[in-house]
């Protein structure tokens, strides 16, 4: 047996027919691609500046710690039920220019629902397993 070496451009021409018409309509369509990429990159008369928005007004007036494990008790001035997520009190906090700390105590504790006290002051925090508290800084 007898191996031929052949060109790629040998092989295409002798294994592949291409009508006048295909090859007609690929040039076409490349010339009109063409002529399209050159077009849009003709600059407008006034290039597109990007609009910077203003400043945010969401900016966090407070930042509120929380300590886990801790109570702060006393200087209560509003308490209501909440859900099992502490995050829900410490919230309330940051929205109320009142408060200046918070404790959250668990479910089960004194209530069957978690409770959350909202504090005029920072009283000294004591160790509890069932609270979590923290204060405006």
């Amino acid at each position: 047996m007898k191996l031929k070496m052949v060109t790629a451009w040998q092989y295409v021409n002798k294994n592949f027919v291409f009508s006048k018409n295909i090859i007609f309509l690929g040039l076409a369509l490349l010339l009109i691609l063409g002529f399209s990429t050159v077009v849009n990159f003709i600059p407008l008369a006034q290039p597109a500046t990007a609009q910077v928005p203003p400043l945010s007004t969401t900016i966090p007036r407070y930042a509120v710690t929380a300590e886990f494990g801790r109570d702060r008790p006393g200087s209560d001035y509003y308490r209501f039920a909440t859900s099992a997520y502490a995050s829900i009190c410490q919230q309330s906090c940051i929205d109320d220019s009142r408060c200046n700390a918070y404790t959250y105590v668990r479910p089960g504790v004194q209530d069957p629902n978690a409770i959350c006290y909202l504090k005029s002051v920072a009283p000294a925090s004591n160790p509890n397993g069932d609270c979590i508290s923290g204060v405006k800084l």
